[in-house]
């Protein structure tokens, strides 16, 4: 039985039950809303739990196949630890910079690391385009669309 993949999918499923205990402490919209504020987390959990059942039957199958690879298929890769510290760096980082510096400032650091996991080989380029990118989607959203997002360096000016 191919025991890492069918944690994997267990530990999916067990997040979108998570998720889907926690939507029901989420208010009800007023009563005029089309879709109300639970309907994205419920779509969300149930995608998680589909899909942790998707990966748990694609699990149990691929333990019935044979371990050599004279069936000419490609061997799995290798974990990249450095991209997987990359990805986990560029979420902890957002998190801890969020609200103290900024949207703008944390998102673009998230960029930048992600642009590093998958190993961009323009630094400078990543950089402007994560910086040009953010403070775009900040000013979309809280401009033009009225949304509050953690303001930072542009406090002054909302």
């Amino acid at each position: 039985m191919a025991k890492p993949e069918l944690i994997l999918a267990a530990a999916v499923v067990a997040l979108g039950v998570f998720l889907l205990l926690g939507v029901t402490r989420i208010g009800f919209g007023a009563g005029y809303d089309r879709i109300g504020p639970r309907f994205f987390p419920y779509a969300v959990a149930a995608g998680l739990i589909v899909l942790g059942g998707w990966l748990a039957v694609g699990a149990w199958l691929a333990a019935g196949r044979p371990k050599n690879l004279s069936d000419g298929s490609a061997p799995a890769a290798a974990l990249n630890r450095g991209s997987l510290g990359y990805l986990c760096l560029a979420l902890l980082l957002n998190l801890a910079l969020l609200e103290r510096a900024g949207f703008v400032i944390a998102c673009s650091a998230q960029f930048w690391l992600v642009a590093r996991a998958f190993h961009s080989q323009r630094p400078l380029r990543d950089a402007i385009v994560a910086v040009l990118l953010s403070t775009a989607v900040y000013f979309a959203f809280s401009q033009l669309l009225g949304l509050s997002l953690p303001a930072g360096i542009f406090e002054s000016l909302s």
